[in-house]
């Protein structure tokens, strides 16, 4: 019995290195945001990891938008791994509205997270 109680210990102290190093979820206080980006319905999604790109509701993910007119040619970017410059912020505090404006592009958190990003620049990475 002792034998089971230290090996499964030892399972675990383990274990959680490896844990810590498959986390998801991206930063809300960074400035720069990277990860694999889908685009739909004039918001972005940007996931972790590449393979979430092929799961309809994949989560974690990150929804946000670029200003208008740089939102509007984002659809080329869908499938590519990217890093967004922005800022994130509260969606919680966007409560009384479905919908965030972020410079002419709207934004309905379709990630469902607790933060969008509002970005200003993009650069893709691959």
């Amino acid at each position: 019995m002792k034998t089971a109680l230290i090996l499964t210990a030892a399972a675990l102290l383990t274990a959680a290195p490896a844990a810590a190093q498959t986390d998801t979820r991206f930063d809300p206080a960074a400035t720069t945001f990277t990860g694999w980006v889908r685009v739909s319905n004039g918001e972005f999604q940007l996931f972790p990891q590449q393979r979430q790109l092929r799961e309809p509701f994949s989560r974690p993910c990150v929804s946000g938008a670029l200003p208008r007119n740089l939102q509007r040619t984002a659809a080329d970017l869908s499938g590519n791994m990217v890093r967004f410059t922005g800022q994130a912020v509260n969606w919680d505090a966007n409560k009384t509205n479905s919908t965030l404006n972020h410079e002419g592009s709207r934004i309905t958190n379709q990630c469902g997270g607790d933060y969008v990003i509002l970005a200003t620049d993009v650069t893709v990475l691959r």
